[in-house]
């Protein structure tokens, strides 16, 4: 037998099979971020992304994807476009 089998599991947590014993269903809720897609907006000196705020809906500029705090104060996640599909 070896040592983590007779220690048991180190981390505490759900494991594997509880996340995926009720159909795919993860047992705790994570809360999503409302989803802007920005354009992409080319200036001299840098690439910035626009989207429209989903609580204000005015736009505001950022100059990276990922999760942003609007000046409104709205926390929400630029995601990028979906490319071309050949």
């Amino acid at each position: 037998m070896t040592v983590n089998a007779k220690m048991g599991r180190l981390v505490p947590g759900p494991s594997q099979g509880s996340l995926f014993a009720a159909g795919g269903e993860a047992d705790t809720k994570v809360p999503r971020l409302p989803a802007a897609r920005p354009v992409v907006v080319v200036t001299a000196g840098r690439i910035e992304y626009a989207a429209r705020c989903p609580q204000c809906r005015d736009w505001h500029r950022h100059v990276s994807l990922g999760e942003k705090r609007a000046p409104c104060g709205a926390v929400y996640e630029l995601q990028p476009r979906r490319g071309r599909v050949a």
